[in-house]
Formats: structure tokens, sequence, C-alpha cells
């Protein structure tokens, strides 16, 4: 779990100074060799992803471990009455309930990673995790650990990325107020970082010029060379495409009020626009698991 960090980390960024201790934790599941084994390493993965995402539900169990829905309930019961887990029911859930975390697992997952976790529980577990964000995190958790786990038709190991940084943890070492807080960061096998985004609904122009300006600042500031984009829906890719293309249009035509420069230069635009990658690779997959 100390690993030495790529060299080819640029460390121009604040930000940058704390992603090698979040890309070094170990995602990866390994399924043992014996039973004894393959509950140890469910359990460390588990706590991991609850700590991390601040909730696990058993659809991400059942996708991540191969297994059935029934198993995937017994392991996270099975969690639970060992004083890691709290169960919540929740309509915003595709299983209909959520698993929260406790200061046990914070405890247990601080040994396993070597950070410090600022981990504060609740009386009521509810109250642990903002349900209007349930599917997000889900969607977002699952994206992350799907590129952890991605393989060649042959079988052969081929992650997308080799480690990442939640929300979560990208807010709490994120003190720059031009950077925007994206779903993730992930660290690419050629050393550079991109940032991830779940898009999972449309959003309007506004929006996406505010979200564009947030990008540039941190594109500029080296927090990330590249922009993830995941969807379940291609038309909602579409629509982004649309809008960006008009807002590269218009916005170098329009002026801040108070610097008077364009709102977005000509090579502003085509670094964005270079930088902006639409990943459609998953779009099945997120459909499937969380739609269907």
């Amino acid at each position: 779990m100390t690993q030495q960090p790529s060299k080819k980390l640029e460390i121009n960024s604040s930000l940058l100074l704390n992603y090698p201790r979040y890309f070094d934790i170990d995602m990866r599941y390994y399924p043992g060799a014996n039973n004894h084994q393959k509950g140890v390493n469910r359990t460390k993965v588990s706590v991991l992803i609850a700590i991390r995402f601040s909730i696990i539900t058993p659809g991400i169990v059942r996708w991540l471990y191969g297994i059935n829905h029934r198993l995937a309930l017994e392991h996270l019961n099975r969690l639970e009455k060992d004083g890691l887990l709290r169960v919540v029911k929740t309509h915003r859930s595709p299983d209909g309930r959520v698993y929260v975390p406790t200061y046990t697992a914070a405890k247990f997952a601080e040994e396993l990673m070597g950070i410090d976790i600022h981990f504060r529980a609740n009386r009521n577990p509810a109250l642990q995790f903002n349900q209007n964000n349930v599917m997000h995190n889900l969607i977002n958790a699952f994206v992350m650990l799907r590129g952890i786990h991605n393989y060649h038709s042959d079988e052969t190991y081929a992650p997308m990325w080799t480690g990442f940084i939640t929300e979560p943890e990208f807010q709490r070492i994120n003190s720059l107020s031009a950077a925007r807080t994206v779903d993730g960061a992930v660290l690419l096998p050629d050393g550079l970082i991109a940032a991830i985004e779940v898009e999972h609904s449309f959003k309007n122009k506004t929006a996406r010029q505010a979200i564009l300006l947030k990008y540039l600042a941190s594109l500029k500031n080296r927090d990330y060379s590249k922009i993830f984009l995941f969807s379940q829906s291609v038309k909602i890719f579409d629509d982004i495409k649309r809008l960006h293309e008009q807002l590269f249009e218009e916005m170098p035509q329009r002026f801040d009020k108070k610097t008077r420069a364009p709102l977005l230069s000509e090579s502003d635009a085509e670094l964005l626009r270079a930088s902006i990658i639409y990943r459609t690779k998953l779009c099945e997959e997120i459909n499937e698991m969380f739609y269907s």
C-alpha cells in the first residue's frame, strides 16, 4: 500500500500533493484461494467502499464479487452483525436499501488505508448520507470500481485506471474555490490524472457554462489533465455535446463585466474541446445495473 507514486504525476497543484496516498489504496478485489481468504478480502473491500463512497448496496456487492443477490445480502448483513455497517431502507436505492459505515468500520479502514478518516457517526444512520444523491453516488462507485476491474476478452487484466480519489475525499482536500468539485479523479496507467464526472440527468446551458469555466480553471491549474464523462444515456451525451459546441462558439464573443476579457478565449475553447472525453463504454452497463 506504500507504492511510490508515478514520476509523471504533476505536482504543481496543492491537490496533487494529496493525490498519491489515495491512489495507492488497493481497491481491486482478489477472490482468494479458499473461503476464509475470500471472506477476509470481501470484508476489506466492502468496508473501504462504504467508507470512501459513504454507502454500499447489495447491487454493488453482487456485481463486484460475482455472486447472487441472496449471498450479497448475507455478506452485508454479516458485516452489520459484526458492527461494521448499518442498514437504511430507502426507495432511492435500486435495492431498496443502503448500508452505511460505523465508527468501527472507520477505524478498520484507517488501518487499511494509512490515512486519518474524519468520520462522524449519527444515531440515525439515515442522516449519514444525502438521500437525494444515492443513485448518483452508487453509479459513481460502480464507474470507479469498474475501471479498476477491467479485463480484455481473453481475461487479461487491463485496468482503465490504477487508483482513484472519491468525491468526498476530493472535497476534503480541495481548498481551491476555483476548482470544480468533480465526482472523483483517477490515476491513468500512463501516470496522467483524469477527472471523473457522472452525468445522469440533463442540465441547461447556464449550468453547462458554469461547469466549463470550473473545468478550465482546474485544467489550467493542472489539477487534472482531462475530464472523462460517463452516463447511462447516449442522449444525455448528445445534449452535452450540443450545448458545449454552442458555448464554445458563443463565449469568446461575450465579455466578463469585471475584467472586460472574453468569457472564453479561442485557445481556452480548444483546450476544453480536447480535454473533455465522452466515455460511452459503460452506458449499457450502467443502464442495465441501475435503470433496468
